[in-house]
């Protein structure tokens, strides 16, 4: 049993199909069958389940998926720790589309400028999907909105985010000084996609409100549901420091809904196996620094 074997069986894990495993490694699919049935040979055990052409991890499975993950993190900050004094670190940073758009860009810039010789990848996506990349050990550290109850993770939280209901400034309800949910519900809204927090937290406190939500849009981008403000009617859900340029210009109005108020976390996550690398320690630094700056501080 080699360490092939278990990147192997973590890529077929995480694609949950032969093929895509094989796309993802440039390998046949044919290697990654015998490489799998290699694995349940040795040790004796089955290691998934295979149900209409997809595939379960057993118990056992799942078992060795998180020792192989934490053995192949392993080994990957050893050659990184080898490597430090004669090649460029490189961090692998996430982060969910509000604090990507605001937050990380100054810091990526501050990283860049650093003494040290620093390298990095940016990955942006919703809440969901960077949680699971960062557990999955595909990225180094992430920022994100809400919570987590994942117990893999570390979290901390960093600031404070507010999310708020805004409209164009031409909107019907733009002018209003106290607007009630009962007036949200005569226009249509424009909402996030699965897996963002700021979609699943809206919903659940405008539920608590008594709000019946009717959305004839939904967006993955930020700044797509800004233009379908500018350009409609409709209401959206977005987060205070992703539309304060547009606010300050005049273009977006924020409501002031009675009875309506979401705060969330803005959260630093790593892996709770995660070594912590010259680079994560540089990282994080940076952004206390930032946060003790201002609530964002992204004025360049």
């Amino acid at each position: 049993m080699t360490l092939h074997h278990l990147e192997v069986f973590v890529a077929v894990c995480q694609e949950k199909t032969m093929h895509a495993a094989a796309e993802k490694l440039h390998l046949s699919q044919p290697s990654i069958s015998k490489t799998i049935a290699d694995l349940e040979k040795y040790y004796h055990i089955k290691l998934f389940e295979r149900i209409n052409h997809r595939l379960y991890l057993t118990p056992l499975g799942e078992t060795m998926l998180d020792h192989a993950q934490h053995i192949l993190a392993l080994f990957h900050h050893m050659e990184d720790d080898i490597n430090i004094h004669r090649q460029t670190m490189h961090i692998r940073i996430g982060a969910s589309v509000s604090v990507g758009t605001c937050l990380l860009p100054p810091l990526i810039r501050q990283l860049t400028q650093s003494e040290l010789p620093i390298s990095y990848d940016v990955t942006i996506n919703n809440t969901s999907k960077i949680e699971q990349l960062v557990d999955t050990y595909e990225l180094d550290l992430a920022l994100v909105e809400g919570y987590s109850d994942n117990p893999n993770l570390f979290s901390r939280d960093v600031t404070e985010d507010e999310l708020v209901l805004a409209v164009s400034a031409h909107h019907p309800l733009s002018s209003r000084s106290r607007i009630s949910c009962a007036d949200l519900e005569q226009y249509p809204f424009v909402t996030r996609e699965d897996g963002s927090s700021r979609r699943n937290q809206l919903e659940l406190q405008l539920q608590k409100a008594g709000l019946n939500l009717s959305s004839n849009y939904t967006c993955s981008s930020v700044e797509a549901i800004k233009q379908a403000l500018l350009y409609t009617d409709s209401i959206a859900a977005l987060s205070r420091m992703v539309i304060t340029e547009e606010v300050r210009q005049g273009l977006l109005t924020v409501l002031p809904v009675e009875g309506l108020q979401v705060k969330r976390s803005i959260r630093l996550i790593y892996h709770k196996n995660k070594h912590i690398s010259p680079a994560m320690e540089v990282f994080m630094q940076l952004l206390e620094d930032q946060i003790e700056d201002g609530p964002y501080h992204t004025a360049p």
